[in-house]
Formats: C-alpha cells, sequence, structure tokens
C-alpha cells in the first residue's frame, strides 16, 4: 500500500480499519517536540509571523524590507502518522478522493485540523480536541471502517459534499468569534440536510422544519427551543446582517454565545449518524456541556 503523511495528530497511537491503516511515524516524537514548544496557552497553534525579502542575485545578499510583518497566510504542520490505503496507486488523486475523507474523519474523531506533510493550512490549529466527545482506538478503527463503506456508496457530487462538511466542520472549532463559528456550523448542518434530502422529492423546506426531519429521518432528539434560536439567529444574521439583534464582533445575548457550541454537537451526532448510522451516542442530548463517550 502506498502511503501518505499527515499530521499533526496528537495522539500517539496507530489504527487498522477496513481498507488501510494509519501508523506512528517514525519521527513523531521530533514533531510532538515542535508542537508542545509552540503551542499557545489555549490549545493552538497559530501562524508564524513572516515578512518580505529582498535578495540581490549576484551576491546573494538579503535585505529584509520594512513593514512587510505579518502572520502567515498559509502555513504547515509537522506530519504525525502514515495514511495508507489498498487500492490508492495514485496518491495525488486519492488525496482528493478517499485519502481526503479518511484524513478528515480522523480530524473529526478528534477534533482538530489535519492536512498532508505538503499541503498547507490557514488560520490557528487546534492541538486539543475542538469537540466534547472521547474516542479510543477501538472505536476510532470502527467508525472510519463504516464511514469509509457509506462514503463508497454516494455518488460523486455527494462524496464531496460528505468531505467537505468535515473539512468545515473542524476549521469551525478553530475560529475565534461566535457569529463566524455559528455561520460556519449552520452551513455545516444545512449541507448535511442538502446531502439527505437530495434525490428525494421535496419542495422547499423552511428551516425549522429542516431541523425536525433531519431528527425525525436520523434519530436526533429534538429541542424546540434551541432550534427556533438556531433559525433566528441564522436568518438575521444571513439576511439583515445582525448577530443577535445587534453589532456584529460585540459581546451580544449569553445563549447567542452558546448557539455554536450546542450547533456543534448537534452536527457532531449528525454526521456520525450519517456515516455509521444510530447509536446510543447520536440518539442522545446535545445541548449539555460536557465530554461524551463516543461509541459507535
Amino acid at each position: 500500500m502506498n502511503a501518505d503523511r499527515i499530521g499533526f495528530l496528537d495522539v500517539p497511537m496507530s489504527f487498522t480499519f477496513d481498507g488501510g491503516s494509519l501508523t506512528i511515524c517514525p519521527d513523531f516524537d521530533a514533531a510532538k517536540s515542535w508542537v508542545n514548544k509552540n503551542v499557545n496557552q489555549d490549545g493552538f497553534i497559530y501562524p508564524p509571523i513572516v515578512r518580505n525579502v529582498r535578495i540581490y542575485p549576484s551576491s546573494g545578499k538579503k535585505t529584509w524590507l520594512p513593514k512587510t510583518k505579518r502572520p502567515a497566510l498559509l502555513h504547515r504542520m509537522p506530519p504525525s502518522h502514515d495514511l495508507a490505503l489498498k487500492g490508492a496507486r495514485d496518491i495525488q488523486k486519492s488525496r482528493l478522493g478517499l485519502s481526503g475523507f479518511v484524513t478528515h474523519c480522523f480530524g473529526f474523531l478528534f477534533g482538530t485540523r489535519l492536512q498532508y506533510c505538503d499541503w498547507w493550512l490557514e488560520g490557528r490549529i487546534p492541538i486539543k480536541s475542538t469537540s466534547n466527545v472521547y474516542v479510543d482506538r477501538k472505536t476510532a478503527e470502527s467508525f472510519v471502517s463504516k464511514a469509509i463503506a457509506t462514503w463508497k456508496n454516494f455518488d460523486r457530487r455527494n462524496k464531496r459534499v460528505v468531505s467537505n462538511v468535515l473539512y468545515l466542520y473542524a476549521k469551525s472549532g478553530s475560529l475565534e468569534w461566535d457569529w463566524e463559528r455559528f455561520q460556519m456550523e449552520y452551513t455545516v448542518f444545512d449541507a448535511c440536510h442538502a446531502l439527505l434530502m437530495r434525490g428525494r422529492s421535496v419542495g422547499f423546506s423552511p428551516h425549522r422544519r429542516r431541523f425536525k426531519t433531519v431528527c425525525q429521518s436520523q434519530g436526533l432528539k429534538y429541542n424546540g427551543k434551541l432550534v427556533r434560536k438556531f433559525v433566528k439567529l441564522r436568518n438575521d444574521l444571513l439576511h439583515e446582517a445582525l448577530w443577535d439583534g445587534g453589532q456584529i464582533n460585540t459581546a451580544r445575548g449569553s445563549a447567542a454565545f452558546m448557539a455554536s457550541y450546542h450547533l456543534r454537537r448537534f452536527n457532531h451526532r449528525l454526521i456520525t449518524a450519517i456515516l455509521t448510522g444510530r447509536t446510543e451516542y447520536t440518539s442522545s442530548p446535545w445541548w449539555f456541556l460536557g465530554t461524551r463517550v463516543f461509541r459507535v
């Protein structure tokens, strides 16, 4: 099997699943040491500070240009694991297909953002999990095996949709403003709803009804009070550029602040149900704080 190197996953263990494996890199300890040195107290790796330089070809002399310092737009994380998939002969092609999906599955499980060693990431990267779940190795292997089987049954468009859903879910956990987190989590929910409804003969569905439909079809618990808050926040933000009735990037009510976290826990159960079916975890209440054991 051809292996592709990804990171950084702060989990010092290897995994075996149907059709492949994710194994610790030989230089995991060195990567972990770099992460420990550079991680912020809040649990995130931030982009490095960069600046422009002028190089004189004749002498090779370098001169830093003034007023060009800024956080890097793109940066890389040190690789931690090797991903190998059976039948993946073209690594570059697989990155946009099954390999990419599996990579995002592990990011979803452990609440982080993962990328190939020679690709780039933007923004801050979580080292601590941004999802309120505890996942052991056996459960992770089972989840990925079942998710791959589900992914293979999707058509080409839905394969891309579900991979992008996992990517955006991971990115949402790195955003800093409450309204931005909520906006992205709502995009994740809407994409999941579209994925489930695609191909069905259904007309326009109001957003409140979309939550009911998804909960009924996937066996998730419904909380009418929170759903009404989600829909109102979404409509005001999308259609009128209002966040909780007021100014964006200012302190609003506690319910608006908590909305993205509630919706994130809802989305985690919804994505799990779509990829692996109903479980005790997916049918559990999602409006409580605290870490929950994840089982599929």
